[in-house]
């Protein structure tokens, strides 16, 4: 306590207003830092943590898939000079994923799931699928619906593919490092202003304390405003984008999403008191404050509505 109050004293000196400044500064660079290395410089290093391994071997994409993901780039109309910068690898999982961006000269990688590779059930390797390290009861109904949902046709894995590849050629993920060094370098800001306008240094801590925390929720609020906003947007955009450009793309989103909500709803059941946080009973991602997706049901039913 002794030395928590020795802290304090010294953080209200000049010298420790100035290494606060100093340490807001240094937040903010690992901020930026953490947001662009991984998904540029550090982007083969990103790939290797998700890659699918088999007996200490990494596992290479099928010709069937490879030429399934040329086909999502023909259809997206990727131009020819830009192609080089989408590449795929097997990733363990169940989700289809992407990292990186077109805009950098570092590229794109697009994770595709193991199950990917099924053409159909009696193809689905079950003694390699694992949850939470344990072994799947597949004659039960919700093991029965799970392996139904890891078969999807090539229109479904097209648009899953296209999806991915549309989605990295966006300005988000600039967006979400600007708005992550915004955030932060703003709070410390709007703090620091309104200790010295209102003289706060002068009163008891508690008042400082509170007003950190005002403002803390209120740049953590902001942050996660504009962050889960445009997600929303860009999937809500890229959808309609893909099922107005091609009929491959509008019935392979009508199966992809049909399969992830009987999947969620499988793994709901299987994973019990977990699978009930996870997933809701409709079979979307059961988050308690934030909206970081659209949710799987009515993207679901986007794509089952037909044209007008």
């Amino acid at each position: 306590m002794a030395l928590w109050n020795r802290l304090s004293k010294w953080l209200l000196t000049d010298v420790g207003k100035k290494a606060c400044y100093y340490a807001a500064g240094t937040t903010t660079s690992v901020i930026l830092l953490a947001h662009t290395l991984p998904q540029t410089i550090f982007l083969n290093q990103y790939e290797e943590i998700f890659h699918l391994y088999k007996h200490g071997f990494s596992v290479p994409l099928t010709e069937k898939i490879q030429k399934r993901f040329e086909k999502a780039l023909d259809l997206v109309e990727i131009e020819p000079c830009d192609r080089h910068l989408f590449k795929p690898f097997a990733a363990y999982g169940f989700d289809i994923f992407s990292a990186g961006t077109s805009y950098s000269k570092f590229g794109v990688r697009v994770g595709i799931p193991a199950h990917f590779f099924y053409d159909d059930e009696s193809s689905v390797d079950k003694s390699s699928i694992r949850i939470r390290d344990e072994s799947v009861v597949w004659e039960s109904d919700e093991g029965k619906l799970l392996l139904k949902s890891l078969v999807l046709s090539e229109n479904a894995q097209i648009y899953a593919m296209a999806r991915e590849i549309k989605f990295r050629d966006t300005l988000k993920g600039l967006f979400d490092t600007v708005v992550a060094v915004v955030s932060w370098s703003g709070m410390y800001g709007i703090a620091n202003t309104l200790n010295n306008k209102w003289d706060l240094y002068s009163k008891p801590r508690p008042v400082r304390i509170i007003m950190y925390c005002l403002v803390g929720a209120f740049s953590f609020g902001s942050y996660a405003f504009c962050k889960d906003f445009s997600q929303v947007y860009y999937e809500t955009k890229i959808d309609k984008e893909l099922k107005e450009k091609c009929p491959v793309f509008a019935e392979g989103g009508k199966e992809f999403y049909n399969k992830i909500v009987a999947r969620n709803i499988a793994l709901r059941k299987i994973l019990g008191k977990e699978g009930e946080r996870t997933y809701t009973v409709l079979g979307n991602d059961n988050y308690l404050f934030r909206y970081k997706h659209v949710p799987v049901v009515q993207r679901k039913m986007f794509f089952e509505e037909e044209k007008a």
